[in-house]
């Protein structure tokens, strides 16, 4: 555009004339600037800017809303791309406001900290080019927290204002400006030790020489007639917060009390440093390094216990003016302590107060992991214990309200007329107590009574642990046939319809609905060759907040020993039908002479087993299960024990941990005796099935011996000879069974037998070795006149024992013997 011209194209006088000329100057050498600003080219901030500036000049607003017009029609407009270097550009100039000025900074201040690039005036317009230096006057910032900052301006160079060059051309007359700014300049680069020195004035509130404090905003600013590198700006910046904070605490002391000692010794010590250390290898660098910690910046919890550290001060004074001010800088921690164990909210948009949230967590595991304790935010004059009683306040507030739907007796019973300040630590701390009583109190009846917290662990114990005995055992009966299937061929609704009509042929029915409806079947990941057995469970469910308690790992661990006490079950209820079937058989097996020392030696290995299996199942029911229930029952109904939300889950936890490490599930002073266990188990089923076999064989040899007899009886009647050749073994076994098939069934016998005993005797060992007295007492019930140790001792002092596979052949051909005698 024209700038000799108005906007209707009218001629202008001759002073209009100069005044637009000096403005189009002026607006040239802004555009003439190469170097970029030290600004982020962010269109809010600069329109932010403009409005304020805005606003100083007019204390109506008038133009500041019309501004705020303009520059939403400026950014809805889609041609415009670079709207930040227009708003830019008219906050520059808007700073010039009369001709006078315009001629006078034209020819005297650069503009090349405005940051755009050099324009020429016109085509043909061959001016020549001025050159001159960047003003270095710059105000200091304040930092994040209102400490000053001083920009750090580019290094001043030399701009042009007129006619365009080539790229050679113009570097060629940067580099002789650049050259003729260093030889004509008479300010050369400052040093340190001068620095130093106007430093230790800031440091004391004082203007330097160099550095100096504004008379209106208290903020820094240096002499640009000062050559000062960029490097040496930034420490100088970073070391001018000490004074400025000195300063800021100086006013303030002055008007609470008209003494300023504290300021002089300050003053004084300052000065003795520089004087000391002036001369002798101070650095800015070692300076900086050195001053930290007066700059450390303490904040809530951490800046109350270090001003309370002062309240041990001998000076009554000075005890009384801490006082003081504690009463003030804590005013907004107790505020956020109030608001923590009155209500449960966590008021700390600062993240000041010392009890912290992570958001992350989820609802699941509020109560454990959502709230905690920043040790560095904590008060001095509030211990340890007092903080977790506060902690554990707001935490059972906020699960009240969350998870137990309580908010009504949050608002009519807490933090009626109660507020906490600083000053008598054992009045706040019997508040505390007061609040930490009534809170966990409500929380552990609601527990009991609203959400069944006994009934659920009654529960648990009855149907889990395997503690409703006509339960289980009728449910052990109904499954028997289909948990021998392969676990592939279940079929949950089966397994469920199963489990219903166990609860309604037993005491089970009459429980609560609402706990009979929790209790589920479950079946475990199936493995290739796993039976049903392997992957067959029982079930609890577990809502809110009740999960609290009864957590997911703790369900786990109720899961694991239900596995093993149903495996155990599932033994006991193998060698019940395996003795029925001795003692419903033995008459009818007695004919066969070969099998009959076998057989009683079945039924005294049979009877070890039973003895094993007994004694085992009485420990964990009785010694370790109902033990460890009735501690948990007294530690529940102990208030004295059980005062929060915490002891009640401790004190689950330990009753957990009681049942799996006296129940042999969990490793005992590092030695697992549950692989043992599972071995032995194992091993007493693979003999009840070798027993079957042996059995079964012996009833269909009965059965052969009554088809021969009744068909001797049959020749006999039609006057024929009743025996013949071909029934010579109506009263013994075939040769050819007696030689291969009953050998291989007496052996896997004796040896499932051997590997029993050997497996007890290991077991036996490291039971007696235990440091558990009752695990102690487990050994010597189970081998109380000492049969299988002593066997195990005569098995090593003579090489080995006799084989049984050995002796029970012999008897059988004993018994052979004198049957054909």
């Amino acid at each position: 555009m024209d700038l000799d011209h108005d906007s209707a194209g009218q001629a202008v006088s001759g002073d209009e004339e100069a005044k637009i000329k000096a403005a189009r100057e002026y607006c040239l050498r802004i555009l003439g600037s190469r170097l970029a600003p030290s600004l982020v080219a962010d269109d809010i901030h600069i329109s932010d800017l403009i409005k304020k500036k805005l606003v100083r000049e007019d204390p109506s607003s008038a133009k500041a809303i019309r501004f705020s017009h303009l520059y939403t029609k400026l950014s809805s407009c889609s041609v415009l791309t670079k709207k930040w270097s227009i708003l830019y550009f008219l906050l520059a100039i808007s700073d010039q406001t009369s001709a006078a000025a315009l001629e006078g900074r034209s020819n005297q201040q650069p503009l090349s900290f405005l940051g755009l690039h050099n324009l020429e005036t016109g085509a043909g317009r061959g001016r020549e080019r001025t050159s001159t230096e960047q003003s270095d006057t710059t105000m200091a910032t304040h930092s994040r927290h209102g400490s000053p900052q001083i920009p750090l301006p580019q290094q001043s160079r030399k701009v042009t204002t007129a006619g365009y060059a080539s790229p050679s051309q113009g570097d060629h007359h940067q580099q002789s400006n650049s050259q003729h700014s260093t030889n004509s300049s008479n300010v050369h680069e400052m040093e340190e030790s001068v620095l130093l020195r106007d430093l230790m004035f800031v440091f004391q509130g004082i203007d330097g020489k160099m550095v100096k404090f504004g008379a209106e905003s208290g903020t820094c600013t240096i002499d640009p007639s000062f050559n000062i590198s960029h490097s040496t700006r930034g420490l100088v910046n970073r070391l001018t917060e000490l004074g400025w904070l000195y300063k800021k605490i100086n006013q303030y002391v002055q008007k609470t009390s008209k003494e300023a000692s504290t300021g002089l010794v300050e003053q004084s010590h300052i000065a003795n440093d520089a004087d000391a250390t002036g001369s002798k290898g101070l650095t800015l660098k070692r300076l900086l390094v050195w001053t930290q910690d007066s700059l450390q910046h303490l904040q809530g919890g951490a800046l109350v216990s270090m001003v309370h550290d002062y309240t041990q001060h001998g000076d009554p004074l000075i005890q009384q003016f801490i006082h003081h001010m504690l009463e003030r800088i804590s005013a907004p921690f107790y505020v956020m302590l109030q608001r923590w164990i009155y209500e449960g909210e966590l008021d700390d948009p600062r993240t000041e107060f010392f009890i912290a949230v992570n958001p992350d967590v989820e609802e699941e595991d509020m109560w454990q992991s959502k709230y905690f304790i920043r040790e560095e935010m904590l008060p001095a004059f509030i211990g340890m214990p007092l903080a977790k009683k506060i902690l554990s306040i707001g935490k059972s507030l906020s699960f009240l309200r969350h998870k137990c739907d309580d908010s009504d007796w949050i608002l009519q019973n807490q933090g009626v007329g109660k507020s906490l300040k600083y000053g008598d630590i054992a009045e706040l701390e019997g508040s505390i107590d007061a609040a930490y009583v009534g809170t966990s109190q409500r929380l552990l009846h609601l527990l009991s009574t609203k959400f069944k917290l006994i009934e659920h662990l009654t529960a648990i114990k009855r149907y889990i642990l395997l503690g409703q005995g006509d339960f289980i055992q009728y449910l052990m009966e109904s499954l028997g046939t289909n948990l021998s299937q392969p676990a592939n061929t279940l079929f949950r609704h089966n397994l469920t319809g199963t489990l219903e009509t166990a609860i309604r042929s037993s005491n089970a029915q009459y429980d609560d609905p609402d706990i009979l409806r929790r209790l589920d079947v479950r079946l475990l990941e199936i493995s290739p060759g796993d039976s049903g057995w392997d992957v067959f469970s029982l079930d609890y469910h577990v809502d809110s907040p009740v999960n609290t308690i009864l957590t997911p790992v703790a369900m786990h661990q109720y899961l694991k020993m239900f596995n093993f006490l149903w495996r155990l079950k599932r033994v006991e209820h193998a060698l019940s039908s395996a003795w029925r079937r001795q003692t419903t058989s033995a008459r009818a097996i007695r004919p066969i002479l070969e099998l009959v020392p076998e057989l009683h030696h079945c039924r005294i290995v049979c009877g070890e087993m039973i003895h094993f299996v007994y004694q085992l199942q009485y420990y964990i029911l009785f010694e370790v299960l109902e033990c460890s229930w009735d501690e948990l029952l007294k530690a529940i109904e102990n208030n004295n024990t059980t005062t929060d939300l915490d002891s009640l889950i401790e004190a689950h936890s330990k009753y957990l941990r009681d049942v799996t490490s006296k129940g042999l599930l969990a490793a005992s002073h590092d030695v697992n005796m549950m692989p043992r266990l599972l071995e032995l188990l194992a091993t007493i089923l693979d003999y009840k099935i070798a027993q079957d076999n042996l059995y079964n064989y012996a009833l269909a040899e009965i059965e052969r011996r009554e088809r021969l007899a009744q068909t001797a009886d049959r020749r006999t009647r039609h006057g024929q000879w009743g025996l013949t050749d071909q029934d010579e073994t109506l009263d013994r076994i075939p040769d050819e069974q007696f030689e291969e098939l009953v050998p291989g069934l007496l052996r896997t016998l004796n040896e499932y037998s051997m590997q029993f005993k050997r497996e007890l005797s290991q077991l036996l060992i490291t039971l007696s070795a235990d440091g558990d007295s009752d695990l102690r007492f487990l050994s010597f019930r189970l081998d109380f006149n000492e049969f299988y140790l002593g066997s195990l001792k005569g098995a090593m002092v003579g090489g080995g024992g006799i084989s049984s596979s050995s002796v029970a052949a012999t008897a059988a051909t004993t018994g052979r013997k004198a049957t054909m005698r």
